[in-house]
């Protein structure tokens, strides 16, 4: 192992390396080899005959050169370096308000990792996952970090060249504390406050000033995406119809007063002011009314997009942000909430459009989301290749070709490109459109659906599950792993083999029921036991990532999913074996007509939520 002194380095340098050294691969020592560090332009990295250097524009990526000198040391090379970052601020956004809230120990994980990238920022989506102790149910059981946990974490990412900025909501977005009592004065739709209420302000300057109090920064986002139903619920029992941009506009002013007496940089996502202007959102041809270009108050605009492939619609969409005379910055994405795996095509092609615009338009604030709907079953750690596509595109101007990208990979992650690749194939079906454009899910829609009734059977019906899913249990069997990825990949190991499994006992199931062959549902009943089996090595491995970086709390919608399965198996044996014995002649799961969900097309199969998936009843609800 390498052996660096860390004396010669600048002190506000010496706390990260220190941290950094396990990760990256070193040892600190007297003995070892001494780094000159020097702020520069750009960062340049030169290892020769000995002797190390290493210019830095900024902190980060000062440990984004020590992890490439590291490496080549290591391997006894050479090396020269030479990388100009396109952009000034750069980084990762975490969702953890979808069950998945990371703990201290997964933010720092995240934190490390961006550091050793090189990316110098990290928004936490946070809508009621920090701690207020003025509400004691703001983030109840829902894994909220606590002040000094927080703090701990903004110590540590300062220690590390990352600024920590909290991503909150001050407007929708609220639906899960909106359950408590203590908001019910402040609710005009379901998730969305009521505006003009003057209770909605004292709260929000309450979460403000607690959301700010842990982090050094002055920037908070404050969100306010997607209130579409705004002023359509107790806001216009109060006060009749209102225009909903007169109505977006008075709370904006009212929260952008609460942070400018706060002395607080604000952000948030640009997708109202489209709705005001009466388009869709992103749409090129957007004509923004007087009103809203000349009534918009100081709030710096995020513009999310990970959906377009077209680099000239970023192109258009980024200039006219610019129209409305506020700072813009942009928000791609790491598809890590197609289902339980990434979709890499989809974060390759979105990615490389939407950054190549931004460049091209000269924006200088990128953002990589990292969303976990429906549960956050993907761990943000499956999406480390995609984290490298972004951070190669922020210290080169070309995206880089699928070569370069996994040897960056293995210098900077030392992961195998190969086997994070293979995450993409659990819904990248070979029938289908390359890249899953459309974010199709049958990894997803096969693990959750029911064993005699399936819901999208139909959909299914033309492609190769069986072969697809057998093939990639195969691959995952052989593929490479490090100590620090070997859980996540029996992860996904067990995914890929529960999936075969479950096509294979369905499609035996569904041959041997039509065919009235009891001798063949025998063999049938023979496999469920394999499968339940099977089903509770997954749970187990799943359980075993999910608490390594995240809060337990969340756990328990897995534990019900996945409980679900298990018992499934033992209501289709107990099915089966009354049909086999003759007690009953005839089953009403499969004799139920197999039914498209929506229209299959060359790109999808269709894609489903859990609750879209499992059954057509209710979960809950009167």
């Amino acid at each position: 192992m390498v052996t660096i002194n860390i004396d010669a380095l600048p002190q506000d340098l010496r706390t990260g390396a220190t941290e950094l050294a396990d990760e990256i691969g070193f040892r600190i020592g007297e003995t070892g080899l001494a780094i000159t560090a020097t702020p520069a332009q750009t960062l340049t990295v030169q290892l020769t005959n000995g002797q190390a250097a290493i210019g830095y524009p900024f902190r980060a990526a000062f440990f984004r050169g020590l992890n490439a000198l590291v490496q080549a040391a290591r391997d006894g090379a050479d090396l020269t370096l030479d990388e100009t970052p396109q952009f000034t601020t750069t980084g990762l956004m975490v969702d953890m308000s979808r069950n998945a809230a990371l703990s201290l120990a997964g933010l720092k994980k995240m934190i490390r990792l961006s550091a050793k990238l090189g990316l110098n920022s990290s928004l936490l989506y946070m809508e009621d996952v920090y701690e207020v102790k003025a509400y004691p149910y703001w983030g109840y059981q829902r894994g909220r970090l606590t002040q000094s946990e927080l703090k701990a974490a903004d110590d540590y990412a300062d220690a590390l060249g990352v600024e920590l900025i909290p991503c909150i909501q001050t407007l929708g977005h609220l639906l899960n504390p909106m359950r408590w009592p203590f908001m019910n004065q402040m609710i005009d739709m379901p998730g969305i406050l009521l505006v003009g209420e003057d209770k909605t302000y004292e709260f929000l300057a309450t979460i403000l000033k607690n959301a700010m109090a842990p982090f050094r920064t002055k920037k908070i986002h404050i969100g306010m995406d997607e209130a579409h139903a705004l002023g359509r619920g107790r806001y216009q029992d109060q006060h009749g119809p209102v225009d909903q941009t007169t109505i977006m506009l008075e709370h904006v002013n009212k929260v952008i007063a609460l942070t400018e007496k706060m002395g607080l940089e604000p952000i948030m996502w640009s997708d109202m002011w489209f709705n005001a202007a009466g388009y869709g959102y992103g749409d090129p041809k957007t004509v923004f009314p007087a009103k809203v270009k000349d009534q918009i108050p100081k709030v710096n605009l995020m513009y999310w997009d990970y959906y377009n492939n077209s680099q000239e619609n970023y192109e258009a969409v980024f200039r006219l942000h610019q129209q409305l005379g506020v700072p813009v910055s942009f928000a791609t994405g790491v598809w890590t909430w197609n289902g339980l795996a990434p979709n890499y095509g989809k974060t390759m092609q979105t990615m490389k459009a939407g950054m190549t615009a931004a460049k091209n338009v000269g924006l200088d604030t990128v953002y990589a989301t990292m969303w976990g709907d429906d549960g956050g079953e993907t761990p943000f750690t499956a999406g480390a290749l995609g984290i490298q596509y972004f951070a190669e595109q922020i210290y080169h101007h070309e995206a880089p070709g699928a070569a370069a990208l996994a040897t960056a990979f293995a210098t900077y992650q030392q992961k195998t490109a190969a086997t994070y690749l293979l995450l993409d194939q659990f819904d990248q079906l070979s029938e289908l459109t390359a890249g899953n454009p459309d974010a199709t899910n049958p990894s997803k829609v096969v693990l959750y659906e029911d064993l005699l009734h399936p819901l999208f059977a139909k959909n299914l019906a033309k492609v190769d599950l069986l072969g697809h899913y057998t093939q990639l249990a195969q691959a995952l069997d052989a593929a490479t792993t490090t100590p620090d990825d070997g859980d996540l990949i029996a992860f996904y190991r067990a995914l890929a083999q529960v999936l075969a499994t479950k096509v294979a006992v369905m499609d035996q199931t569904r041959q041997a029921y039509e065919a009235g062959d009891k001798a063949a549902m025998r063999a049938v009943l023979a496999r469920l036991p394999e499968l339940a089996a099977q089903y509770r090595t997954l749970q187990q491995a799943h359980r075993a990532v999910w608490f390594s970086i995240n809060s337990p709390f969340g756990w328990e919608v897995m534990d019900v999913r996945y409980g679900g399965l298990i018992l499934s198996c033992e209501t289709a044996a107990w099915r089966l074996t009354q049909w086999c014995d003759g007690r009953v002649d005839q089953l009403a799961e499969p004799d139920e007509p197999q039914l498209l969900l929506g229209q299959p097309t060359a790109s999808s199969v269709g894609r489903g939520l859990y609750a879209d998936t499992v059954t057509v009843s209710k979960l809950s609800g009167v």
